[in-house]
């Protein structure tokens, strides 16, 4: 009898000690959260959770991606759009010129084609605008310059192609002379712009989560725009052609303006560079569309972003409250198992007797 009851006590002690252990366990738990804010900082401590929590943080992961590839397309298409508005500032300043009285005598078309070489180098630079690394005009490969040495377009193989042709305005005529401006323009050898960019044409795009966007413009061909009297006028490419009429201008310094066959190319000029504003114009309110579609974009990418935050929140957060319960109650029951643990002790074998 004496036995078993020492027994019983004996396995009453070893429960409580180990009752004792859990608690203390809990408590460290508990503490943590209280701490931390987070239910564990392991996946396998979150229980079922745990899948929720995974799933959703790459969630956040991709939109964080889609969020970055929004804050830089916005900044591409801003500077891009403001690149485009002084380029078009710049033709159209020159197209007017080209009406002025003084544009009809010699002193006047020399100054005038001296500020068409300038201008020409201007834009030249423009083109080879950048955000970062990334060149907004250049295409996929934005990486490299659309214009090769804009400072220097003056010396380039374009520019001394477009001077030939120029040259042969006396003997040619004015239809010969500018279907040979045209040639030169076009995508080939003497070409103004990179092999890159004109191999490529293709824009470089950014993904919003889903939703693409156009990355930039492509600096060779229109985006939304259509270019008036293609094959006469125009190449088909408003930069194209204003490269093309402020080179034909520059090498016009010396002519005689009230010859009929400087008047005819001026004439054409003077389209091309007409043309070019209006196209410039089209493709300009197209990237504010665009601007507004990645604002658009931005909003929805914040707003998906707060949620999946709060049900990873959910996932993941401990409940302060909850927590604080647990905690109290767990300390309690420890205090209550370490007077067990003190009672069970002084038990001794007399007192059974």
């Amino acid at each position: 009898m004496i036995g078993s009851v020492a027994s019983s006590a004996l396995s009453a002690l070893d429960n409580a000690v180990y009752n004792v252990g859990l608690t203390q366990g809990s408590i460290n738990t508990l503490e943590a959260q209280g701490s931390s804010g987070l239910i564990s900082s392991e996946f396998a401590g979150l229980g079922g959770g745990a899948r929720a929590a995974l799933d959703l943080g790459g969630q956040l992961a991709l939109n964080a991606t889609a969020q970055a590839n929004a804050a830089q397309a916005a900044d591409v298409n801003q500077v891009t759009q403001t690149a485009l508005g002084q380029i078009q500032t710049l033709v159209s300043g020159v197209s007017n010129q080209l009406l002025e009285p003084t544009a009809q005598t010699p002193v006047g078309l020399g100054t005038l084609a001296a500020s068409a070489r300038d201008i020409l180098g201007q834009v030249a630079g423009l083109l080879d605008t950048k955000v970062g690394q990334v060149y907004v005009f250049a295409g996929q490969d934005s990486r490299t310059p659309p214009i090769p040495d804009p400072s220097n377009i003056s010396q380039s193989a374009f520019y001394a192609a477009i001077q030939a042709a120029v040259a042969n305005l006396p003997t040619a005529g004015a239809a010969a002379v500018q279907a040979q401006l045209l040639a030169v323009a076009a995508p080939g050898a003497t070409s103004p712009f990179s092999a890159s960019l004109e191999a490529s044409n293709q824009a470089g795009v950014a993904d919003l989560g889903g939703q693409t966007v156009q990355l930039g413009v492509l600096a060779d061909q229109n985006t939304d725009a259509v270019s008036a009297g293609t094959g006469s006028t125009s190449t088909g490419s408003y930069m194209r052609d204003v490269l093309m009429a402020l080179s034909t201008l520059g090498s016009l310094g010396t002519a005689d303006p009230q010859s009929a066959p400087v008047q005819a190319l001026l004439n054409s000029v003077h389209t091309t560079l007409s043309g070019a504003d209006d196209a410039l114009n089209t493709d300009i309110g197209g990237l504010g569309a665009r601007q507004s579609a990645i604002t658009a974009a931005q909003s929805e990418l914040t707003s998906t972003a707060s949620a999946l935050t709060t049900q990873v929140g959910a996932a993941e957060d401990a409940d302060p409250t909850e927590v604080a319960t647990k905690l109290a109650n767990a300390q309690t029951q420890l205090q209550a198992s370490y007077k067990i643990i003190s009672s069970l002790s002084e038990l001794s074998l007399a007192k059974f007797l």
